[in-house]
């Protein structure tokens, strides 16, 4: 079951109609709520980044239609149990399990997912990942041959899905590098869960430049109090995503999400050591905002 942030009422005789407005190329998602008297049931949050957005949303009780389709593609985590039900995708095979807890969901660009569910008893919450891979990295990135899969499981899928969620209820790393090396993992999970020889039929090849080297360190030294891209560090060098946390960590030794947040660890030691400043003043002026945590990814 895939799901919109954002949402617009449009009350009718009988029924009234949750439409989700676009996020990137014609993307749509449509609720329709078979009891047009209930309360509003969701709670909503949800968060983009360059080239991909997440949302969690919390469902309570009550009974829904659904259907999303769109020149994108959808990853979603649900923890649900539905006491009735049934899902198909692209109008084929039809699930009416009822646990969904822990299972995912994959619908590629171009195709669809549909049904109802009803939902009895407790909170119920889908977590999904709208994703638009960076063009410049067709051969790394491309999804479209994964084909879609309803309620299946895959540890580390869950798992990646898991971290990027953290970000979004505020328990896990609000970094902006961070977020985007999750997305990138997912891209390529999906790709391994596809075709378990992928990873090997990709090895790395070869590092940075020492211009290029110097070039994304002088980049981080100047902007360490500001949110720092993937996107924009591979930028800079001329390289796709993908092709740049390769080479940046054959160089370094680290990936550029753990080379950005060891610096700033850095410079805030040696702001605490030499100056009269909050713990609150130093975080922000190397870039960690108040609720940061810096685990690992």
């Amino acid at each position: 079951m895939i799901f919109r942030s954002n949402f617009r009422y449009v009350h009718g005789e009988k029924d009234r109609i949750l439409e989700g407005i676009s996020l990137g190329p014609d993307a749509k998602l449509e609720w329709h709520q078979r009891y047009p008297d209930a309360d509003y049931p969701f709670l909503v949050k949800r968060m983009s980044w360059s080239w991909f957005s997440a949302e969690i949303v919390r469902i309570q009780p009550t009974e829904l239609g659904y259907r999303a389709k769109g020149e994108a593609a959808y990853l979603a985590l649900h923890d649900f149990v539905r006491s009735d039900g049934e899902t198909t995708i692209n109008g084929g095979s039809r699930s009416t399990l009822t646990d969904i807890r822990d299972k995912l969901t994959f619908v590629p660009i171009g195709s669809s997912v549909e049904g109802w569910n009803r939902f009895e008893g407790r909170m119920s919450s889908v977590f999904a990942v709208h994703l638009a891979p960076p063009a410049s990295d067709h051969s790394a990135s491309d999804i479209s041959k994964v084909p879609p899969s309803l309620y299946f499981e895959d540890s580390n899928l869950k798992a990646t899905l898991q971290k990027l969620q953290s970000v979004l209820d505020g328990s896990g790393i609000d970094d902006h590098a961070y977020a985007e090396t999750l997305g990138l993992l997912l891209l390529w999970e999906l790709r391994r869960a596809a075709d378990p020889k992928y990873s090997q039929s990709n090895p790395v090849r070869g590092g940075l430049t020492a211009p290029q080297l110097r070039r994304i360190k002088e980049f981080v030294d100047a902007h360490i109090s500001k949110g720092i891209g993937i996107s924009e560090l591979a930028g800079l060098v001329g390289l796709s995503q993908f092709h740049f946390i390769r080479a940046f960590k054959h160089s370094v030794g680290l990936s550029p999400y753990q080379y950005v947040l060891s610096k700033r660890i850095s410079v805030a030691k040696e702001l605490l050591s030499k100056r009269d400043l909050s713990i609150a003043d130093v975080a922000l002026a190397v870039g960690f905002s108040p609720s940061y945590s810096p685990e690992g990814a």
